[in-house]
Formats: structure tokens, C-alpha cells, sequence
């Protein structure tokens, strides 16, 4: 596949509402888009590395400087693609900045899938079953707001609710979300790392007192003897995130069995290439992969659920309310839909309705960005004509 052009936009789209990343709070979506154009046809990508460095190293600004001056450059000297893994093997000496090699990546597999005349999804390997939904609420100041917010969820029906915790957070409140949840919803709690094993001892066992999905990356997350020395002690089994950012420590983790689940994000493993081998990898070794997402409009999303797709987890995937959230979306976004699952008579399960989304028909990720329309919330831009 010949590359013709690269466009790079960072990307500041304003919120209807406060938005708190990594217990910072945000006024704004910030966020990295790419255009690759080849053969008569563009693919995008957006990747979501956050406003500031304060989850990871990697944030949207560094992400398009390094995107604009070496990972679009070496991209375009390639000229022409014709796998992921040639890409791969390209940007291989630049240490780290998985974002911005995630950019080039997911483009070019949307490129790929359009110029193929079906979907990412389907190019990707998955099959065209609804994706079931969860939602992530992360601390609030006003307990009000948190409980009719969690109630509000469970009402419309979305089957996992994480909510956010770190050191200082009431513990309580989590037994309050615990007690006033029905039997049906999968409650879990993400630490994003801000736990110590000596410091919080006491509020890390005490997940297991709430019967929970799973305690998302309770520890450091490069310290994964921790994190398996804590799965003996703790009955609640462990999900690993920021600590997953390629194969390589997927294979650390589940070698030290190290966790139970896994929340994927493509742009953190450097693409969607190696998010879907890390799925199918995690599937082998009895690992449940989840597919997560962080701030970021539709266009995003719809990288993650083509993921997702591709790893045939039946596990709820991240779900943001756009339109209630975004000043501007970049692409029109899935609504999602009640569809009732069969019950199980065996474990006593009636059937129930939760919240899904279909999978679109269109090629690649099924729509495109309008960049007029768009134009005003765009901070930088670069092109570069091969």
C-alpha cells in the first residue's frame, strides 16, 4: 500500500461538564488525530494519551511533537506499507512514545480495511456481535452526585461500573456502591497504581470485603512481583492496565501470574496489532482482556471496540457518554441499545437486558472526521506529501 500523505492534528475539543483524568481535573478533551492518504482512500486514527503526563509518561502534546518529528517522517520514507509489522520494525529504535507509533499504526490499519471494502473490525479478525458496555466513574466531590450517577447506571442497564480510588478516598462510599448495587452488576475498582503494600495495607484487603470483579492496578505499575506476591494474599482477583504497554510485559505478567485481567488500550501498546496479539496471548495463558478507554472522542472509541471485536472478550468495554460530555465529537457516535441476554437456568440467572453497541457495516472505522467542520478545535497541525 503506497503512503501519499500524513496529516497530524493535536486536537482540543471543550467539555460540557468537568471531566477528572488521573484525579486532575479537566475542562477539556485533548487528543492527537492522523490522516494517512494512499491509493484514492484515508484512514485515521486518534489516540488519547491525556492533557499531562500525570497517568503515564506520555501526553497528548509530546505525543504529536514526536509524532510530527520522527515517527510520521519515518513513516513516510517507508513510502509504501505492507503489513503492521513493518511498521513495527521501523519505529523500533525510538524508545517508548507508544501513542505516537499507536497514530501511524491505527491509520494505516483503517486504510488497509477501506481500501479492502470492509470493516476494521472484520480486517482485524473479529466477528460482528454487539459489544457489551461499562461505564468509569471517577472520584467526585459531592457524594450525591457519585450515588445518583451509579444509580443512573444500573437503571439504563450497563453491566460493569469501575469506579476510581486512591489513597484518602472513603472506603465507605465503595461499601455504600456495594451495598445499593444490584446482585447483577460487576463492580470493580481501579487504583490506576497509587497504592503502597506497606502504607495501604489496610485499604487494599479490604476490596476483599466487597465482593469485587476485580481491583485494577492497585500497585506500581512496573513492580509485577508485587502484583503476584498480592494475587496469593488477595481473593479479589487483580487487573493489570498502565502496567501492560507491550507483549513483552504481558508475558512478565502471566509468567508471574501476575493478574486475572488485563484492560487493553491500543494506543498504550503502540497499535492495534499488538493489542490483538496481547488479547489472543492473554486468552491462552486464562487471562480475561477487557478493552479500555481513556478521554477521547468517537473516532477513538471506535479503534477500541474494533479491538474488542477482534479479541472475542465477552467482558463489558469502556463507554463514555460523548454527547453529554464533548462540546464537539469528531464522528457521528454508536448509540448504544438494550438487548436481552438468555438467562441460565442451572445457576438460577433469569434473562436480563444490558446496554450494547452494534458494530458498524461501513469500511475501516465506518466514518470520518469533518475537517472544516473540525478546524476550530485544532491546536497544531503538520503535513508531510511523500
Amino acid at each position: 500500500m503506497r503512503i501519499e500523505r500524513i496529516e497530524g492534528y493535536l486536537v482540543r475539543i471543550p467539555l460540557k461538564k468537568e471531566f477528572r483524568f488521573a484525579d486532575a481535573p479537566a475542562q477539556y478533551c485533548e487528543s492527537v488525530v492522523l490522516r494517512i492518504t494512499g491509493e484514492g482512500a484515508s484512514g485515521w486514527s486518534e489516540v488519547t494519551p491525556g492533557a499531562n503526563p500525570f497517568l503515564t509518561s506520555e501526553w497528548s502534546g509530546a505525543t504529536y511533537l514526536t509524532l510530527r518529528d520522527y515517527v510520521a517522517p519515518i513513516a513516510a520514507e517507508l513510502r509504501a506499507v505492507s503489513t503492521a509489522k513493518s511498521l513495527e520494525e521501523a519505529f523500533a529504535h525510538i524508545k517508548g512514545n507508544n501513542h505516537a507509533k499507536a497514530a501511524v499504526e491505527i491509520a494505516w490499519q483503517d486504510l488497509n480495511a477501506r481500501l479492502r471494502g470492509e470493516p476494521l473490525w472484520k480486517t482485524l479478525g473479529g466477528e460482528k456481535k454487539p459489544i457489551k458496555l461499562g461505564l468509569t466513574f471517577d472520584r467526585s466531590v459531592e457524594r450525591e452526585v457519585f450515588f445518583q450517577e451509579l444509580s443512573r447506571a444500573t437503571e439504563e442497564n450497563f453491566a460493569r461500573v469501575t469506579l476510581k480510588m486512591r489513597p484518602g478516598w472513603d472506603v465507605q462510599v465503595l461499601n455504600f456502591a456495594r451495598l445499593d448495587s444490584p446482585s447483577w452488576l460487576q463492580l470493580q475498582v481501579d487504583v490506576e497504581g497509587g497504592l503502597d503494600m506497606e502504607a495501604h495495607a489496610d485499604t487494599i484487603f479490604r476490596m476483599d470485603d466487597f465482593f469485587l470483579t476485580c481491583v485494577e492496578q492497585p500497585l506500581n505499575p512496573r513492580d509485577f512481583v508485587a502484583h503476584a506476591m498480592l494475587k496469593d494474599t488477595l481473593r479479589t482477583p487483580i487487573c493489570l492496565d498502565e502496567s501492560i504497554t507491550s507483549f513483552e510485559d504481558a508475558k512478565i505478567a502471566f509468567d508471574l501470574e501476575a493478574c486475572k485481567f488485563v484492560c487493553l488500550k491500543p494506543g498504550r501498546v503502540g497499535g492495534l496489532a499488538n493489542a490483538v496479539d496481547i488479547a489472543r496471548y492473554a486468552k491462552t495463558n486464562g487471562i480475561d482482556v477487557y478493552s479500555g478507554f481513556e478521554l477521547g472522542t468517537s473516532l477513538a472509541w471506535r479503534s477500541v471496540l474494533a479491538c474488542a471485536a477482534a479479541s472475542g472478550s465477552s467482558y463489558p468495554t469502556d463507554y463514555l457518554r460523548f454527547g453529554e460530555l464533548l462540546e464537539y465529537d469528531l464522528v457521528p457516535e454508536l448509540q448504544p441499545t438494550l438487548i436481552e441476554e438468555p438467562g441460565d437456568d442451572e445457576k438460577k440467572r433469569p434473562p436480563r437486558s444490558f446496554r450494547f453497541v452494534e458494530l458498524w457495516d461501513e469500511p475501516g472505522l465506518g466514518a470520518e472526521p469533518n475537517l472544516e467542520e473540525a478546524s476550530k478545535y485544532v491546536l497544531d497541525k503538520f503535513e508531510i506529501n511523500v
